[in-house]
């Protein structure tokens, strides 16, 4: 059985956002039975439902652990344990890699991320700490459109090359190769096709191409407008240009996709001020009529051929 797990659904921050009082996160500390809190974007796969990869390493990694049961060690194995096997890295984003520096206890780890994923991290200080004794991390070098099998049992996993570049606190490293920044994964197990794309600047025919082709496809929902984060917060840039698709419009997600047929298509990576986080808004209701899932914190395919 092709298990895939969401730890977290929400952009970076999660919801609330510390700092934000928008109605969104105000509903969410004052109402959490509407709007939902949500830890920021995670997920982990597996076959077996006993050996877990993770797609990146949210900030909230250690709470996303604890919260679930099937990624906790277990004292049947020995005081140091885990059932994580692997970590995916799509980007060097913080949101996406802080959780690293969280599996730091001596624990060994294995990484697969692109070589420019890898030279961006081992320039920064902070994640020698996950080389202080021999072993503790072993880097598996992976590229644009080379599958790989990940895990055991394995999962085949083919890194989708996206637009993007590094984040801004590694610009300079940049070498502006397509697909080394930013990617996407398509995940085959047991004849189930997924496409994990939470972060998506702009959706390509051969994007479309490859979710015709999935049988659930999970894609970025961090914004329903392409202005939205600046009429929340001053002076902020528009959707498209820190590359995020937003779903409304002419051009936007839900539009673009409306001609395509899938048993399941699943908005990730919400942003606080996604009105859709709001069950009761005429922006959910306009996702859902269009045969989208909202994801949340716990939402989990199992799902045989």
């Amino acid at each position: 059985m092709f298990d895939l797990k969401m730890l977290g659904t929400a952009a970076g921050g999660g919801i609330p956002q510390w700092n934000c009082s928008c109605n969104l996160c105000d509903l969410c500390r004052k109402h959490p039975q509407i709007v939902q809190p949500r830890l920021q974007l995670q997920a982990t796969v597996s076959t077996d439902g006993q050996k877990w990869s993770l797609l990146n390493a949210s900030p909230d990694l250690r709470f996303q652990i604890e919260a679930n049961p099937e990624l906790q060690p277990s004292a049947v194995h020995g005081r140091r344990n885990t059932p994580i096997q692997s970590i995916v890295l799509t980007s060097a984003d913080l949101d996406q890699v802080l959780g690293l520096l969280l599996l730091r206890e001596f624990q060994p780890l294995t990484v697969y991320a692109t070589a420019l994923v890898r030279k961006t991290l081992e320039a920064n200080s902070f994640f020698r700490m996950l080389h202080r004794v021999p072993n503790q991390l072993t880097w598996i070098e992976i590229a644009p459109e080379e599958s790989f099998a990940l895990g055991s049992p394995e999962i085949v996993c083919t890194p989708i090359p996206l637009p993007g570049s590094l984040p801004f606190y590694a610009r300079e490293l940049d070498n502006g190769e397509e697909g080394q920044a930013s990617l996407g994964l398509l995940l085959e197990a047991d004849g189930v096709r997924v496409a994990y794309t939470p972060s998506v600047p702009e959706i390509t025919d051969d994007l479309r191409s490859l979710y015709a082709s999935c049988n659930v496809i999970l894609v970025d929902g961090t914004f329903w407008s392409d202005a939205e984060l600046s009429r929340t917060h001053s002076g902020t840039p528009l959707a498209r240009a820190i590359g995020h698709v937003p779903l409304s419009g002419d051009d936007g997600t839900i539009a673009l996709l409306a001609d395509l047929d899938f048993p399941r298509k699943v908005f990730v990576h919400m942003n606080n001020t996604n009105p859709v986080l709001d069950p009761r808004s005429r922006e959910y209701k306009t996702a859902i009529d269009a045969g989208w899932e909202i994801g949340y914190d716990g939402w989990q395919l199992n799902q045989r051929p």
